[in-house]
């Protein structure tokens, strides 16, 4: 694939249009939130690209904290990971929202997790080995003091499967090629506090990268 099809694109506009009308609110439980993730994108003719995680609270520190009849408190860290299949192709988006107003500290890890992936989308471009994109965002992590938080690679590819290679980390010496979509997620994990992990998937291009999600 050396573009963003069709199929792709509509899973990737799901995605993004599932998560604006969801409702995330104290009392909830995690599963509430999962429905409501596989309900809108059953109207939208799909189905869910992988097995839907929505993390709260404490449990937000784990990375692949798939949903469970824990109840959403007001205050709340709540990671959601999902993505939307069309024709056998993928899209994988992570957003983390606070229920009420969020504390210094949680504005703070925030905005770290924000600048880091920033960081990595502003070094995604065609010929760029991927550790050096990984990079990017973990020496920015690193030097707020969080290094030891992050605990995965910073992304991968993603098209008929949510995870195909060229993995973005930091001993993979692999270049990027144009039409390449990939996925930036870069994540602060505090055990016994929560975490922070914000996912968006990218287009490889000659001179940059294309943010295809919103």
């Amino acid at each position: 694939m050396t573009s963003l099809n069709k199929a792709q694109a509509k899973a990737v506009r799901a995605a993004g249009e599932v998560f604006s009308q969801l409702k995330i609110e104290a009392g909830l439980r995690e599963i509430d939130v999962a429905g409501q993730i596989k309900s809108g994108l059953n109207k939208l003719g799909s189905r869910p690209s992988f097995r839907i995680i929505v993390a709260s609270g404490k449990r937000s520190a784990i990375p692949h904290g798939f949903a469970t009849e824990k109840k959403i408190r007001r205050g709340e860290l709540v990671v959601i990971d999902f993505g939307a299949v069309y024709n056998g192709y993928r899209s994988d988006i992570t957003r983390t929202v606070i229920v009420g107003k969020p504390t210094p500290r949680q504005r703070k890890i925030y905005r770290i997790v924000g600048e880091a992936q920033k960081r990595a989308i502003k070094a995604v471009r065609a010929g760029k080995a991927c550790f050096e994109v990984d990079r990017a965002a973990r020496e920015y992590i690193g030097k707020k003091g969080f290094g030891k938080n992050f605990i995965h690679s910073t992304g991968h590819r993603v098209g008929k499967k949510v995870h195909e290679p060229p993995k973005i980390s930091k001993g993979n010496r692999n270049k990027l090629k144009t039409g390449m979509i990939v996925c930036i997620e870069p994540g602060i994990y505090i055990k016994g506090w929560g975490g922070v992990r914000i996912e968006d998937m990218v287009l490889v291009t000659k001179n940059g990268c294309k943010v295809l999600t919103r």
